[in-house]
């Protein structure tokens, strides 16, 4: 536990080389940014402000309400660098953190809060303590180098969020529970938290 009285764990797909994370957007920017495998401008993504990333399905089946709220209605698996979500964790500040002068400028670029973590059925996490999930701002300063250097692969992973849901509202929790993503405790290599 930490001194804020919940335990903060990172649970993702990841490999020797990349980490799953995820973002919602409308159609056109989903559709957009699959075909080119990076954002663009054009398609209404911009890169003039902080976007948020996440590691957690649950969570972004929560943030997106399972793909189906406005401008959220398409989910994208965005697998980024390893070495670049690295250097997220050692180069962030806390969302609480922002406005104080004493933090370096080079932690000024990525942002992290922690969440309540979330189940299936989007509702905080049962059983388990007060679990916070990973939310990564990526802030301006560094928006160009995460769509052009560390994005490896976009994958459009929304059918597998509605028929979660289409599962959930039949009441077979076992088969949508079957549908999520194998996502295992990531351990950073040179931070705690």
């Amino acid at each position: 536990m930490t001194d804020n009285n919940y335990k903060k764990i990172i649970r993702a797909v990841f490999t020797d080389d990349t980490v799953r994370v995820y973002q919602a957007f409308n159609s056109k920017i989903a559709d957009d940014a699959i075909l080119n495998q990076k954002f663009t401008l054009e398609s209404g993504w911009s890169d003039n402000r902080t976007t948020w990333i996440k590691p957690s399905f649950c969570w972004i089946l929560y943030r997106s309400g399972y793909a189906c709220k406005h401008n959220q209605e398409r989910i994208l698996a965005i697998d980024i660098k390893r070495e670049a979500f690295e250097y997220i964790l050692e180069n962030h500040i806390d969302a609480h953190e922002t406005g104080k002068s004493a933090i370096p400028s080079s932690k000024k670029k990525i942002v992290v809060q922690w969440d309540p973590e979330r189940n299936i059925s989007i509702s905080k996490l049962d059983g388990c303590g007060d679990i916070r999930s990973i939310q990564i701002g990526v802030k301006k300063a560094k928006i160009k180098e995460y769509n052009e250097q560390w994005i490896q692969a976009i994958t459009d992973v929304t059918p597998i969020a509605h028929q979660i849901k289409k599962e959930l509202d039949k009441g077979d929790l076992e088969k949508a529970k079957s549908l999520l993503p194998d996502e295992l405790v990531y351990t950073p290599k040179n931070v705690r938290f």
